[in-house]
């Protein structure tokens, strides 16, 4: 008997490949998702439309029906864990790396920021003097339905997303570098010189983390996971390879990101400092999950998709790509003269180079020529 299967969400990235991977497996499979988007080409599952944010919302249309499995990527999972609490028997939730200590607020951190390599068991946001809000928001979700599993509510296993991206991404990261390129643009700015590491998952290796929970639900049980690509870009080297996409070069010039904030918010969430990486190796030595596609190859997909589908202000209306390119060629204007400036009024050469190590020219007992 094929397993009854409520998927909350489905029409963003990560969607559609979840809705597949139950299809795939035989399961029943209804989405519950407001119905303020119907993208084309979803896999034929039933819709269910109401707002999970909110419990008396999912009431009115859920009633009494119950679910084998439910699987949560979308609302306030609080009350979805509240609300399924007898509803189903396994709940698989959908979180996010802002439950770790300093990826929120990293000045609050010591040492600064998050943990560099993030295993589930790092110190999360609750372990600072002041926990920032929306971190303690989603850390709290988390808790909230793992301890409703811990007394027997359901079977429940939490997936923490790093940045997502695909097609139908809810932010457009990409864009940034197509858009640029499509107007013939020369040259573009990253902050810092690009040098960020931000932990990424595809989304259709986010989509088979949990169908690898899907697959293995005792093993899961009561468990955490990150996700995220077996292969990691720095922000230049991310930006370089969707430009090598394009089939077009471009010139990276780095500012520092004090001075150049709007283009830090084309390439990271609002609340999100460098540097941002995970551990994601417990899902793989647990469940065995691996990656289904390589980041160059959904970086193809995710690039194709943007130039078919350019995004618009509607259809993403908190995208914050400004894309002012008199403002871009100022500040390197600027920025230019500040390093002449730096230059002139306090003049610094670096002393030259050598290897520590000995590397005698003549067999000897005692130091090299460089007192080595």
């Amino acid at each position: 008997m094929s397993k009854k299967t409520l998927v909350i969400g489905g029409t963003g990235p990560t969607g559609p490949h979840i809705l597949q991977g139950l299809l795939d497996r035989g399961h029943d499979v209804s989405m519950l998702h407001r119905g303020a988007h119907e993208p084309p080409a979803l896999p034929d599952v039933k819709h269910i439309h109401a707002d999970p944010h909110f419990a008396e919302t999912l009431e009115e249309v859920v009633g009494d029906q119950e679910w084998d499995l439910v699987v949560a990527t979308y609302g306030r999972m609080r009350v979805t864990g509240e609300f399924f609490a007898g509803r189903t028997a396994q709940l698989i939730c959908v979180g996010g790396v802002p439950v770790y200590r300093g990826f929120i607020e990293p000045q609050g951190s010591k040492p600064w920021g998050m943990k560099i390599n993030a295993r589930e068991d790092s110190p999360l946001a609750d372990t600072v003097a002041v926990p920032a809000k929306f971190a303690m928001q989603i850390l709290s979700a988390e808790r909230s339905v793992m301890e409703r599993a811990a007394h027997g509510a359901y079977m429940a296993s939490y997936v923490r997303y790093p940045q997502i991206y695909g097609p139908r991404n809810i932010v457009p990261w990409e864009w940034a570098v197509v858009k640029r390129i499509q107007d013939g643009r020369r040259y573009m700015i990253l902050p810092d010189d690009g040098l960020w590491v931000i932990f990424r998952c595809a989304a259709r290796n986010a989509a088979a983390g949990i169908m690898a929970i899907v697959d293995h639900p005792d093993a899961a049980n009561g468990e955490s996971y990150n996700v995220a690509d077996d292969d990691q870009f720095t922000l230049r080297q991310w930006a370089e390879v969707v430009a090598d996409i394009c089939g077009t070069p471009l010139e990276f010039i780095g500012i520092p990101s004090l001075i150049a904030p709007s283009a830090v918010n084309e390439f990271l969430a609002p609340a999100s400092r460098p540097h941002m990486m995970v551990d994601a190796s417990k899902i793989r030595t647990q469940l065995g999950h691996r990656d289904v596609v390589t980041a160059y190859e959904a970086l193809a997909e995710t690039v194709e998709w943007l130039r078919a589908n350019p995004p618009t202000p509607e259809a993403y209306p908190m995208y914050t790509g400004k894309f002012d390119y008199e403002l871009e060629d100022r500040q390197v204007a600027a920025y230019a003269k500040a390093v002449e400036l730096c230059q002139a009024e306090a003049p610094d050469v670096a002393p030259p180079l050598a290897h520590p190590m000995p590397h005698p020219k003549v067999p000897s007992l005692t130091s090299d020529e460089r007192g080595r």
